[in-house]
């Protein structure tokens, strides 16, 4: 299915012009080495881009259209009108004069065979310069010497007669490449798995360039090499022991290289590099999922994303200028990771774009919670989910990769959250203490509106019960003790702001943890350390002790202790409701105190 998708969508933007053909594909190159019709070096023309990166501007190479790169397992084997010094000069950095020469008579040979049959100003110019080269005095030409020390280093070179023109452009020489191509087939004839036809079978497979952690000359996503994965009869036979056909491999590795190439199709998501795209090359559709499930996209605001949700929702036409998006367009996500010089397929999702606007709809929704005055965000990226699970003050940072893969896989399908998610959560609550220089808190909107969703999604039972704010009306017992907590913390926090002194230690601090487990044990105890806070309270302000004493009552009165006492043990999703109560009824005091 992986491979279909992405041989139909390189067919798609062929078609459109907006990748290579097939035959060809792209190219870093950094220098043109200008001949003339003799075969003589008259120049070398630096090719490099200014770019900026970051805060730095910096040279790059040039993407150009050039014949389809060979696949340099070992050995060997020469690109066409484009490739290193080693094999363009005969010349490279690294101590290997012997291998370098061979590269270059491979060269040499290669481009004397394709071109042997005509007569065009480039043919007639590159036959004569592979036959009259020397490499052995190639370090001493005074042209080459401004650039050499970078030219050694790899960069890929190609050939201009007059500066402008390359001679990958030349329409005889492309002709003449396309026909010497599909006359030299090296593959077995064999059914193609991907197309079902019958042609030759790629042997060896396209490297993929882009994914992080992998080499960055690529890595393969099919290939065989031990025995062990071989089937019988195709021992050392590589490719043909999953046969597809060289048209197919060359497509699917273009389109998946283009992907990866391009900023809006792909993305870091831990030790995962996702790549996502739309059946039929709609760059729209590919803004509005990085924005709904990344907020990483700058072209689709979060009031756009709001329209968009309400539409999905409602069944109605989704627009966004004067561009109509189809909804039944198939979408697609698929997640790689490197292992050695090969490629894992951490996960592969598809469907229509609409029902993936769906399903995050339902995500950003089940998120949604009150939030402090200062919070703006509209929509919780992914990545912010995920850093909650982790321990902000170690120095590796990075989620679970099994656990970001099944929160993706989750919201994608519209599905349960992985239990470990909020297992994940509620220890970091646990284990966190507020510290707003690091901006670690405790208990913060983020972990909140986590808790909210999984309860939401996975316990039926909390259907009813989970709310965006302050539910004032709830019973449930785990929920209001957690509401207790904060008025408790805000006796204290008023007690010692009548004596003016800074607390050290809050029961926050040192008891919410084993009171959100065990509250039978911790209550009785803060029940008196309240009493002695109430005490200091009413002796500076009595009416605020009157107050807060009320709302204790108010509260304590929704569960009846005598037929349901305080539990001694709260389970996973009771802590959850615990950690709810205690954010509600804390957002709730602090808005008050904002609106005085």
């Amino acid at each position: 299915m992986l491979l279909q998708a992405l041989v139909h969508y390189y067919d798609i933007m062929a078609t459109q012009g907006k990748i290579s053909k097939p035959g060809w594909c792209k190219a870093k190159i950094s220098y043109a080495l200008q001949i003339d019709e003799q075969g003589n070096l008259k120049q070398v023309i630096p090719l490099k881009e200014h770019k900026q990166r970051g805060k730095k501007e910096v040279e790059v190479p040039q993407i150009m259209d050039v014949p389809e790169g060979v696949i340099r397992s070992s050995g060997v084997a020469s690109q066409f009108l484009w490739d290193s010094s080693s094999y363009m000069l005969g010349i490279d950095a690294k101590g290997k004069p012997e291998r370098s020469l061979e590269c270059f008579q491979a060269a040499q040979e290669k481009h004397q065979e394709i071109l042997k049959r005509i007569n065009c100003p480039y043919a007639r110019a590159l036959k004569n310069y592979f036959a009259t080269w020397q490499p052995a005095k190639a370090i001493e030409n005074k042209v080459l010497q401004p650039f050499l020390e970078d030219i050694l280093k790899g960069a890929n070179i190609v050939f201009t007669l007059d500066g402008k023109s390359y001679a990958q452009d030349d329409e005889v020489i492309a002709a003449t490449y396309s026909q010497w191509r599909q006359a030299n087939g090296t593959g077995k004839q064999g059914q193609c798995l991907v197309t079902g036809k019958l042609a030759p079978i790629a042997k060896l497979h396209p490297k993929i360039k882009g994914v992080r952690g992998a080499q960055s000359s690529g890595a393969n996503l099919i290939s065989f090499n031990a025995l062990a994965v071989e089937s019988y009869g195709h021992e050392e036979d590589q490719g043909y022991n999953a046969p597809v056909s060289e048209t197919a491999a060359f497509a699917y590795g273009t389109a998946l290289n283009y992907l990866l190439a391009e900023d809006r199709h792909h993305m870091l998501l831990g030790d995962v590099t996702l790549v996502y795209w739309a059946e039929d090359g709609n760059e729209l559709c590919t803004d509005v999922m990085k924005a709904a499930c990344f907020n990483d996209s700058e072209t689709i605001s979060d009031d756009t994303l709001k329209y968009i949700f309400t539409q999905i929702r409602n069944g109605g036409t989704l627009k966004i200028g004067d561009e109509i998006l189809n909804a039944d367009n198939q979408f697609y996500v698929l997640g790689l990771s490197p292992n050695a010089s090969r490629l894992s397929v951490r996960f592969f999702w598809h469907n229509t774009f609409g029902e993936l606007l769906k399903n995050v709809a339902l995500h950003q929704e089940q998120l949604q919670i009150v939030k402090p005055a200062f919070d703006n965000r509209e929509f919780l990226p992914l990545w912010q989910i995920l850093q909650e699970t982790t321990n902000k003050n170690s120095s590796d940072k990075a989620a679970s990769p099994l656990l970001e893969g099944a929160v993706l896989e989750a919201i994608l399908n519209g599905t349960r959250y992985p239990q470990a998610l909020l297992q994940n959560i509620i220890m970091r609550v646990r284990a966190d203490q507020d510290n707003e220089q690091k901006h670690i808190f405790k208990i913060g909107r983020t972990k909140a509106a986590i808790i909210k969703a999984c309860l939401l999604r996975n316990y039926k039972n909390a259907k009813e019960e989970v709310k965006v704010a302050l539910d004032e009306k709830s019973n449930n017992p785990a929920y209001v003790l957690g509401r207790v907590f904060s008025v408790l913390e805000d006796i204290q926090e008023q007690a010692a702001g009548c004596v003016h002194r800074e607390i050290n230690s809050t029961i926050k601090d040192r008891y919410f943890d084993s009171a959100s487990a065990t509250p039978n044990i911790i209550f009785p105890l803060l029940y008196k350390l309240s009493a002695h806070h109430l005490k200091v309270v009413k002796r500076y302000k009595p009416g605020l002790a009157v107050i807060l004493e009320k709302r204790m009552r108010d509260i304590l009165d929704k569960i009846d202790i005598t037929t349901n006492p305080i539990p001694q043990h709260l389970s996973l999703d009771a802590q959850g409701m615990f950690i709810l109560g205690y954010y509600h009824q804390t957002q709730q005091r602090y808005t008050k105190k904002e609106e005085k």
